[in-house]
């Protein structure tokens, strides 16, 4: 389907007339041949349309599409990545390398070394090690971030240095300041730096960890009605309270991880349970009152 034919399509069901959607925009010989697929418009048309229909880029781009593909792919790879399931992993890898192939968008490429990466993890070798290189240039040859860019960081940095984690953070936050006001953005930089915390807690950098809980600190108020968020930023908060000897913090993470499991949300109650167990291991921290352990 061509563009003008699904905005007619869009216009009858939102039962909107022509000579509104199209006002200043086309003249009726160019609505006719735009709706029915003959003709193109302009980028800068086109976004008054979607903005006359009140339909942003981002859905436009899922009806096109008939779906969101990037979505799909890493609902499977992640699944995958949970079940330890090494064939299923390699199975989308492959999809989305003949994504590339066929449509020679890189974000696939970038997948496929996600994904190969991820088999490593799992296997517990690493066979595809090469694989960070592609994705490390990438970010760091990005003058200017976008969502794609944040959520690529994101998914990845667990396999990067602590160092070049601090290096390419350092060089975007100008960037991921201006999409603050953004839910959306907003949301994924708050669990960007849920992941940078976890790296840095594991790898005992407690006052990098720190500097990154200021970060979450100073967009909490900005993410105060998504309850996930604060929930989060209260866990990374009585984790590293814990680490520097608070123990009546140990109440708190426990609590968290209990609200986790009546909601139903076990995989994220059994990720911060495996996370609270594996920062006792490291520090070294002994509780007399584990209900857990």
């Amino acid at each position: 389907m061509k563009i003008g034919e699904l905005i007619r399509t869009l216009r009858l069901q939102k039962n909107l007339r022509s000579n509104v959607l199209y006002k200043n925009l086309l003249s009726r010989p160019a609505i006719a041949k735009f709706e029915r697929g003959e003709s193109d418009t302009t980028a800068e048309k086109f976004l008054k349309m979607l903005d006359h229909l009140n339909i942003t880029l981002e859905e436009f781009s899922i009806i096109y599409n008939d779906g969101n593909k990037d979505l799909d792919y890493m609902r499977k790879y992640v699944e995958a990545f949970y079940n330890r399931d090494v064939s299923a992993l390699y199975m989308v890898a492959e999809q989305v390398e003949n994504e590339y192939k066929l449509t020679g968008n890189l974000k696939f490429l970038h997948y496929r070394s996600l994904i190969l990466l991820l088999i490593d993890d799992v296997r517990g070798t690493d066979e595809h090690l090469n694989e960070i290189t592609l994705l490390q240039e990438y970010l760091m040859n990005c003058e200017s971030w976008g969502y794609y860019e944040i959520t690529l960081f994101a998914n990845s940095l667990s396999f990067y240095s602590i160092e070049l984690i601090d290096l390419v953070f350092e060089r975007a936050k100008n960037t991921l300041q201006r999409y603050q006001n953004l839910t959306r953005y907003r949301n994924e930089i708050a669990l960007m730096i849920f992941n940078i915390l976890e790296k840095k807690i594991t790898c005992k950098d407690l006052d990098g960890a720190k500097t990154y809980l200021t970060e979450l600190e100073n967009i909490k108020v900005s993410v105060v009605d998504n309850m996930y968020m604060q929930t989060m930023i209260k866990f990374f908060s009585a984790i590293i309270a814990l680490i520097d000897g608070d123990t009546t913090k140990n109440k708190s993470i426990l609590q968290i991880i209990e609200v986790f499991s009546l909601l139903e949300l076990k995989l994220k109650a059994a990720q911060c349970l495996e996370f609270y167990d594996k920062v006792k291991g490291i520090y070294t921290i002994k509780i007399k009152e584990d209900i857990f352990s």
